[in-house]
Order: C-alpha cells, then structure tokens, then sequence
C-alpha cells in the first residue's frame, strides 16, 4: 500500500513471542504459587519430638496388637473410617467398610507372624498428620512345605483422632531384599 514489503512471517513471528509472554507469564505464576504454598506448609514438616515419639509408640502398638490378636483384628482396629491400604498385586482398598468386607473372607488368622519396626516418624506442628516409614518380614510356608521369609519396606500415613489415638489412613509396603542388620 505504501511501498514497505511486509514479509508474511511476522505477523506469526508477533503471535509467536505473544504467545510465548503468556506461557512465561502463567508460568512465573505458577513458580510464585507453589514457592507460596511451600513457604507456609515448610513449618508443618517439622515435628516435635513428643509427637514423633507418640507417634512411634502407636505404630509399635499397631505391630503387637497384629502379632498378638492376628493382622484381620489389628489393621481394622487400627483404621480411620476413611482408610485406602494398598497391598501386592490388588486394588486400592477404599473405607473401613471395604477393609473388613475384604478382610472377612476365609483366611488363616490368629496370631500373625507380621513384624515390623518404624525407622522414622515426622508430625505436622499441628500434631494432626504424620507418617511412619519402616521394615517388615514376613515368614510363611510355601506350599511344598519350604520355609520363606519374606522382607520389606513400608509407609503409613497417620491421623490424631479426637480422643487422642493415632490411625493410619494411608499403608502400603513393597517387598524388598533383606534390610541390613534385621535378622
């Protein structure tokens, strides 16, 4: 129109760095977001020693309740209504209801051989969440009559409960080699 050529490529070339503003933009949104949201949960993280050992000590209980009065009494016993346990090979297991319903099937029960030791808690300042992590072993009998013991790692998830008790709304474990030092 007025004797300047302009080439074709331009016109994408200013959307393109439009475009490109945006996602930095969004972008350096979201950074400032989640450094906002890490900033104020950072203090949650750190426990205080009395709710780490109270923790642990529920945890234990949890282990001696199941070799005592079998793994059925104790993982029910020791579930908040809204409980997921997660198991090798099987769905997630939803609610307190879903764990007894699956958990009510024939099995051999009684005192169960499960053993596990937590080797470090963390409770959120506010004493209400915390988390276990641990090893278990597991000794069966095959069913050609071989003796097998079986090892792993595990990770709870704890709520404090309105009268005090921690339960765990969140377990699960993998099968590992055996950990060093556990007989």
């Amino acid at each position: 129109m007025f004797g300047i050529k302009v080439p074709k490529y331009t016109f994408i070339s200013v959307n393109f760095f439009q475009m490109n503003y945006n996602r930095i933009i969004n972008c350096l949104a979201g950074i400032f977001c989640i450094c906002l949201f890490a900033h104020c949960n950072a203090d949650q993280l750190v426990s205080t020693e009395a709710n780490q050992r109270d923790l642990l000590a529920s945890d234990r209980a949890f282990c001696q309740r199941s070799l005592a009065a079998g793994m059925k009494v104790a993982f029910v016993e020791y579930a908040d209504s809204a409980v997921i346990k997660m198991d090798d090979s099987q769905l997630a297991i939803r609610g307190l209801d879903s764990l007894k319903s699956r958990w009510a099937a024939p099995r051999p029960d009684g005192p169960s051989p499960l053993f596990w030791e937590p080797q470090h808690a963390e409770v959120a300042t506010s004493g209400d969440m915390g988390f276990t992590f641990g090893y278990w072993r597991y000794p069966v009998k095959t069913a050609t009559g071989t003796d097998t013991l079986y090892y792993g790692n595990y990770v709870s998830i704890w709520k404090r409960q309105s009268d005090g008790a921690w339960k765990y709304v969140l377990d699960t474990g993998t099968n590992t080699p055996k950990p060093e030092g556990w007989e």
